[in-house]
């Protein structure tokens, strides 16, 4: 009896597991490639503005805990272009995941000009650099 009610319970605990390594697979190229990384970025929108394009961005931390960002960087290639202005938290301050664990911000960048597919943001922060995708 033991033998059996065994192996009804490791059965139940694969089924899940088996289940998930054969679902579909998802392609996170919007996310953080870093896998230590504190925080998952993950690009919305680009909008034109008069002095140059707005990234809408999905900043993606542990709920309550807190973050700072010192700059951020856009590179296309061998261009950089340092951001002027970000809406939603403070360059240089430390700022909180509240319960969601999700904050959502607005750069500026002074660049006219498409943003090619292969841009990436560098976020300098108090714990590193993280290197992410500038759009999807």
């Amino acid at each position: 009896m033991r033998t059996i009610n065994a192996i009804r319970l490791a059965a139940m605990l694969l089924l899940p597991a088996a289940f998930i390594a054969t679902g579909p697979a998802f392609n996170a190229t919007a996310q953080v490639n870093q896998l230590d990384a504190d925080i998952n970025i993950i690009p919305d929108k680009t909008i034109k503005t008069d002095e140059g394009i707005r990234i809408s961005l999905c900043i993606v931390g542990i709920p309550h805990t807190s973050e700072r960002i010192d700059s951020i960087d856009l590179v296309m290639g061998p261009k950089l272009v340092k951001a002027t202005d970000i809406d939603g938290i403070d360059f240089e301050r430390y700022f909180q995941f509240e319960d969601e664990g999700v904050q959502l911000v607005e750069v500026d960048f002074p660049f006219k000009g498409t943003l090619p597919k292969t841009a990436k943001l560098i976020f300098h922060t108090v714990k590193g650099d993280i290197e992410a995708p500038a759009r999807q």
